[in-house]
């Protein structure tokens, strides 16, 4: 049986973790309220740009998917571009390890990765045949838009090499603050198909009003499209990770209190066992007299 000072021992132990849990909960609760407040934003940002990119593509552009790859055609294989975000930091769950799941369910041997997060990049390290290209680590609880530039002009000089065959997003998606999904966005190629269902605003123009040119334009433009794309990935992985983490520590804080409760009861148990047999050996020490 335990003795009184070790069980006393661990319960004020467990305290001062819950102590700090239940601080990191309140930390990554006002977090999420930050990033939340701003996500609509993001969101309609990237619709908007989204729209304006596939209206100018439909109208100006009739070969969208080489634009970009023109000479594609000079490679007999040509592999995928996988931008991954994931957490800096631990303890926020499962986040890290259902985009390794997803990752070991899209990404094969021959494809390239830009991997966003120390923790990703970690546990990227121990996968075999992983083609890492770029990192970057340390970027912050506050998603910024410099991180989506660096992200788009990687991938616009990928693809001037001209031997990616897609582009591919793989990235936690916010849904509600219990659910989060990570999920695989395809950004390149874009075919015309994929904006039908857009009204075309620029259906009045004239090629001819484009300058320099209608194509020039819509090539300069990916940037913004893929700044755009990359920008709400990042926001909408931000806020998955806080909502995660949040949950794990709350989570970790309640584990605490259950366990603290537990160690209670030992300990009256065996204050108890050890005031019944301090009474007894009394007691037989008096007969025995």
């Amino acid at each position: 049986m335990a003795s009184l000072q070790k069980i006393k021992t661990r319960i004020n132990s467990i305290y001062s973790t819950q102590k700090i849990t239940k601080a990191m909960e309140l930390i990554s609760t006002a977090k999420f309220a930050k990033i939340k407040n701003n996500l609509d934003q993001v969101k309609n940002y990237y619709s908007n740009v989204k729209k304006i990119f596939f209206n100018l593509l439909k109208y100006t552009s009739p070969h969208i998917d080489v634009l970009l790859n023109e000479k594609s055609w000079q490679f007999e294989k040509k592999r995928d571009l996988y931008i991954i975000f994931g957490s800096d930091l631990g303890l926020c769950g499962a986040y890290n390890t259902n985009i390794l799941n997803k990752v070991n369910e899209v990404v094969t041997s021959e494809d390239i990765i830009i991997a966003i997060g120390s923790k990703l990049l970690k546990i990227l390290s121990k996968r075999e045949n992983t083609h890492i290209i770029q990192t970057l680590t340390n970027i912050g609880d506050e998603p910024n838009y410099n991180i989506a530039k660096i992200i788009s002009n990687k991938i616009y000089d990928v693809l001037q090499i001209s031997y990616l065959n897609s582009v591919k997003v793989i990235y936690t998606k916010y849904i509600n603050p219990i659910v989060q999904e990570p999920i695989v966005k395809e950004i390149y190629p874009i075919t015309l198909e994929k904006s039908a269902d857009s009204e075309n605003i620029f259906s009045d123009m004239d090629k001819s009003s484009f300058e320099p040119s209608a194509d020039i334009i819509v090539k300069n433009s990916f940037s913004i499209f893929f700044e755009a794309s990359m920008y709400y990935a990042l926001y909408s992985s931000k806020l998955s990770e806080m909502s995660m983490r949040r949950i794990a520590m709350e989570q970790a804080s309640d584990n605490a209190s259950e366990l603290i409760d537990d160690l209670k009861l030992q300990y009256n148990r065996t204050r108890q066992a050890k005031i019944t047999q301090e009474i007894t050996e009394i007691v037989g020490g008096s007969n025995s007299k």
